[in-house]
This record gives C-alpha cells, sequence and structure tokens, in this order.
C-alpha cells in the first residue's frame, strides 16, 4: 500500500467488538499494515445488552496496541476532539504507519429500533439532557441574535471542503471557480 493516498474508515458499534472476527480483522490490517481506521461508535449498549456486562476490559481502544497498531478514546459528543483524532489517523495511514482504532464513545438516547421497547434511560437522564441542550440551543440563538449579519460573500465559506469550488460571483450568482471540481464525482 507504500504511496497510497486514500484511507478505509470502517464503522461498526461497539456490540461487534466482541466477537472473533474484530480480532481476526485487526490482526490482519496491523499485519498488511493497512490504511484503514477502525471507528467504533460506542454508546454503551449493544441492542438491549449493556456494554458493561458484554466484555471483561470495558475500554475497546484498548484493543487496538495489542495488535500493534494505535488505539485511541475520543468524546464523539465533541466534534472537534473527533476531527483532531481523525486527522491524526488519517496522517498515520497516509505516512504507512499502519491501522488505528478509534473508539468514540457516545451516548443512546433512544431504543435501538423500533422493536426496542426505549427503557435503557432514566426518564429523569432524558430530562436533565434535554432542558442542558436547550439551555445550549438559548445560549446559542442569543449569540446569533447579538452578532452583525456577515457578509454576503461569507454565505458559503466553510460549507465545501474544497476552496476553489463553489462560491458568490461579483453579480451575485453561485460559481465554480474550478471547471475540474466535480470532474469524476459521478464515479464515486
Amino acid at each position: 500500500m507504500t504511496g497510497c493516498d486514500e484511507v478505509i474508515l470502517a464503522f461498526f458499534g461497539d456490540g461487534t467488538c466482541y466477537n472473533g472476527q474484530f480480532f481476526e480483522c485487526l490482526n490482519m490490517a496491523a499485519l498488511w499494515k493497512l490504511p484503514i481506521i477502525f471507528v467504533i461508535e460506542n454508546n454503551l449498549w449493544a441492542i438491549g445488552i449493556s456494554h458493561l456486562r458484554s466484555t471483561s476490559d470495558p475500554q475497546i481502544w484498548k484493543k487496538g496496541p495489542v495488535f500493534g497498531m494505535s488505539g485511541v478514546h475520543v468524546d464523539s459528543m465533541d466534534v472537534l476532539k473527533v476531527r483532531e483524532v481523525a486527522k491524526e489517523a488519517v496522517g498515520r495511514a497516509r505516512r504507512d504507519d499502519g491501522p488505528t482504532l478509534v473508539e468514540c464513545e457516545t451516548y443512546r438516547f433512544r431504543g435501538h429500533s423500533l422493536a426496542d421497547p426505549d427503557e435503557l434511560r432514566d426518564p429523569g437522564d432524558l430530562k436533565a439532557i434535554e432542558m442542558k441542550i436547550g439551555d445550549i440551543v438559548e445560549e446559542s440563538m442569543e449569540f446569533a441574535d447579538q452578532s452583525p449579519v456577515p457578509a454576503h460573500s461569507q454565505l458559503l465559506e466553510n460549507v465545501f471542503a474544497d476552496p476553489r469550488g463553489f462560491r458568490i460571483g461579483p453579480d451575485g450568482k453561485y460559481r465554480c471557480e474550478d471547471p475540474k471540481f466535480t470532474e469524476g464525482t459521478t464515479q464515486v
């Protein structure tokens, strides 16, 4: 895989980490130094079984170093921390330093599916979380109301990953500065 700029991200839940195929994948990825990032979305419940009752070591990220790969834990409720961890893992893969196991700890607010009775969480906990979110939303709205209106030219800022992409032209219409910007996207 030397010289390859592409990186694979494999997403799965914590319930996947309790079977043999998971360990086989980690072993082969480390053995072949594959440019892959294993992203575990750990919401602390494997359908209806508590994560803490399903494993001898609840810190899944620690399984990475066992196979000679980096293992990282991140609070995935903080998007900036996730971005930082992802950038490091992608860099590691592109340097041919092998795979990374990332445990993104999150919170499941509702049941796993329509068949789930949704009785996993204490209603008081959910109410406290809803109130905290409401406070954050209220503060954010106040901040937005008190902030100056951004310039029209900033409308698409931080919307597209490619800075040569779409912009608002002097005539106020959307335009694409790079004619090759969308080239090849239909093949994805």
